[in-house]
């Protein structure tokens, strides 16, 4: 977590002051608010980290995938609870665009202005791809049905729209549940022998046998090691295992060496092994990564709850359409920490995590998020539906079909940044002035 946001915590304390004492102040409330939830998000994700460093790979990437769109779904659940489902629904729309055309397209522009073409791997690309199209299609089946049965002036409309919701809604998890098991717990990922052959060669071949060259790889595995354990990279713990795992290795070999009392490099090895085990050895605890989430979900769901009540007087006083809050300043109040996390992968030309961060997150809202609103709103005075306005499908189609188009050949340049960054913005300004 960047030290700059253990600043803004000043807003965390300060926001629950500004609403005990000048409630009427709604403007300076609601920023203050906004601006508290950035860090309690960013600290949720710094604290399942530090739990993934003891549950293992399996059990952290569903940490990940759970608890990384807390602070959107707590936002929205209390949002629901308050009858503002215009705004929720909004927020659903918003966090996906937000997600697969700004984060992208800014951490595309950023990448590609420094590095030029950015090359990834197209098959992770592609289930992106795949499980987008099931999302999109989930959220824009119940617009399209209401929209052809309002024309034939169908009757109980409403109620059908509402019930096909809630079914869509379990299909959606359904979908969820599978990518979990397939891209987390790897169930059913079996890899043919001759891919495993190679794999065994090119670590055969990755492997260093002299001294010098061990030392190098040593240092490069330790410097890559010391940058992913201090950055907010999702389902790293079982890298840096595999590194720990790798460097011990190396070292044991040098040591095992009938001339490795002579090879000149053999202190530089034995300083980087001892570097390696005492990075491990200081892995946080596992009760101050529990405790650390509980505050901060906890923070985040009072802070929320401030925010919400807000956000009438705000609209009223800006003249803003409440469509227009859910689809901009609530998906970039709760995915602030996640949005620089993503540019910086991108300046590091990790394209492969830029795309997991961004169509990922959009994939968990649709998949997760959106279905147990739904259903939460069961046991609401408010029901919500799936059914958006025209220019809502109209946007998430276009983003759906622009995401599978520039990365179908696995290489992302500057261009295609701008372009998915142009469409945001015309969204945006589209709802701003005529409202959802």
């Amino acid at each position: 977590m960047p030290r700059w946001l253990y600043f803004l915590l000043i807003f965390a304390v300060a926001a629950p002051l500004l609403d005990l004492l000048f409630p009427h102040l709604s403007l300076l409330i609601f920023a203050v608010a906004g601006l508290g939830i950035i860090p309690l998000a960013a600290l949720i994700g710094q604290s399942v980290e530090e739990i993934a460093e003891h549950t293992g790979e399996g059990i952290g990437g569903l940490l990940f995938a759970t608890f990384g769109n807390a602070t959107e779904l707590i936002i929205s659940i209390l949002a629901l609870t308050q009858g503002l489902v215009d705004v929720v629904r909004a927020a659903i729309i918003g966090t996906i665009l937000g997600n697969a055309l700004l984060v992208l397209g800014v951490a595309v522009c950023v990448g590609g202005f420094k590095h030029g073409r950015l090359k990834f791997e197209t098959r992770p690309a592609g289930q992106y791809a795949s499980l987008l199209a099931l999302c999109i299609a989930g959220l824009l089946l119940p617009s399209i049905a209401e929209i052809l049965a309002s024309r034939a002036n169908q009757t109980q409309i409403v109620e059908r729209g509402v019930l096909l919701s809630d079914f869509i809604a379990v299909m959606l998890l359904l979908g969820y549940v599978a990518s979990v098991l397939f891209s987390v717990f790897h169930f059913g990922d079996k890899k043919p022998a001759e891919a495993s052959t190679e794999e065994g060669k090119e670590e055969e071949e990755l492997e260093p046998t002299l001294g010098a060259r061990s030392a190098a790889a040593i240092t490069r595995l330790l410097a890559y090691r010391r940058h992913l354990a201090e950055s907010a990279v999702p389902n790293k713990s079982g890298v840096l295992r595999q590194i720990d795992a790798t460097v011990g290795a190396i070292t044991d070999h040098e040591a095992n060496r009938p001339d490795a009392s002579k090879q000149q490099t053999s202190p530089s090895v034995t300083s980087s092994r001892g570097q390696a085990q005492q990075q491990h050895e200081h892995k946080p605890p596992l009760w101050r990564g529990l405790v650390v989430l509980a505050v901060a979900t906890i923070g985040v769901a009072i802070l929320s709850e401030i925010l919400v009540g807000a956000i009438d007087p705000v609209t009223e006083a800006l003249h803003w359409n409440q469509a227009f809050v859910g689809l901009v300043f609530l998906p970039l109040i709760g995915g602030m920490p996640e949005y620089f996390n993503t540019i910086s992968m991108a300046l590091d030309k990790r394209m492969g995590m830029v795309l997991a961060a961004s169509a990922g997150s959009s994939i968990q809202i649709a998949l997760l998020m959106a279905p147990i609103l739904v259903l939460i709103s069961l046991f609401t005075l408010y029901r919500l539906d799936l059914v958006f306005s025209i220019v809502e499908i109209a946007v998430l189609g276009l983003a759906a079909f622009l995401f599978s188009e520039i990365t179908q050949d696995g290489e992302l340049v500057w261009l295609e940044g701008l372009l998915l960054i142009l469409l945001y913005a015309m969204m945006g300004g589209t709802v701003f002035l005529f409202g959802a």
